[in-house]
């Protein structure tokens, strides 16, 4: 069951939760999660709680250092995409999240069209993508709030899907974002994965690109045609023509 999150003032309008006034009144009600204007940034965190809030960010921090232009050819994702041919620069990420993968995808030259069912999730993106620097926003495009299966596009150089995946029990491993959008947002059911790959063969494009843990099994059980390994994660590549 997806955490309970406390909607502070100045969200936007319509977002599932509950309405609070403050982080105090989301603890009373028992309240997982907050969201709120934290520094000008829409952002996500636990009430009461020491952590960093999370928000969208392309321009700072780590984002902002893989996001250098000398960097983003070296990535693993990047290669896993491989060069466009016939004139195809577009690619749909099919599952967006926090919009990270999709901005060194932007940076590496390509058109992005970005996907994301999650509301809470979807708002982040949006606010982050708001401020984003001018060369990255325009080249990703951000879709109203939809399952990426309502969508229906051609002439693309690649699909790239980036399912959750449960976490282990060693929580204190997992990324503190990756967990907090695990609370708010379920992976989907092993039987959601091959329709997400029939969707994604269905658009026709050149390649889908998965990622998924190191140690994962494929995606549907579906052997890729080759992958780009690293230690913690790996970019499963079909090519399709």
């Amino acid at each position: 069951m997806s955490t309970v999150v406390g909607l502070l003032p100045g969200c936007p309008a319509g977002l599932p939760g509950s309405p609070v006034a403050d982080e105090a009144a989301a603890l009373e009600i028992g309240c997982g999660l907050v969201m709120g204007l934290h520094e000008c940034r829409l952002s996500l965190w636990v009430p009461g709680g020491k952590e960093t809030p999370l928000s969208v960010d392309f321009s700072h921090g780590k984002q902002g250092y893989r996001l250098d232009p000398d960097r983003v050819r070296h990535e693993r994702l990047i290669k896993a995409l491989g060069k466009p041919r016939d004139d195809r620069y577009r690619v749909v990420d099919a599952t967006a999240g926090l919009g990270r993968d999709a901005a060194l995808i932007a940076q590496a030259g390509f058109e992005v069209v970005l996907i994301e069912r999650s509301p809470l999730i979807h708002a982040l993106l949006a606010d982050g993508l708001a401020r984003a620097p001018a060369v990255l926003a325009e080249r990703m495009w951000l879709l109203p709030c939809q399952d990426s299966r309502d969508l229906h596009e051609h002439d693309l150089h690649a699909v790239y899907l980036d399912p959750m995946f449960p976490s282990r029990e060693k929580s204190a491993a997992v990324k503190k974002d990756l967990l907090w959008l695990q609370w708010i947002n379920d992976y989907p059911p092993a039987e959601e994965e091959q329709a997400m790959l029939d969707w994604a063969r269905a658009q026709s494009p050149h390649r889908i690109v998965v990622k998924r843990p190191a140690k994962a099994p494929n995606l549907a059980g579906q052997m890729p045609g080759f992958s780009q390994k690293g230690k913690a994660v790996r970019f499963d590549v079909y090519p399709l023509g």
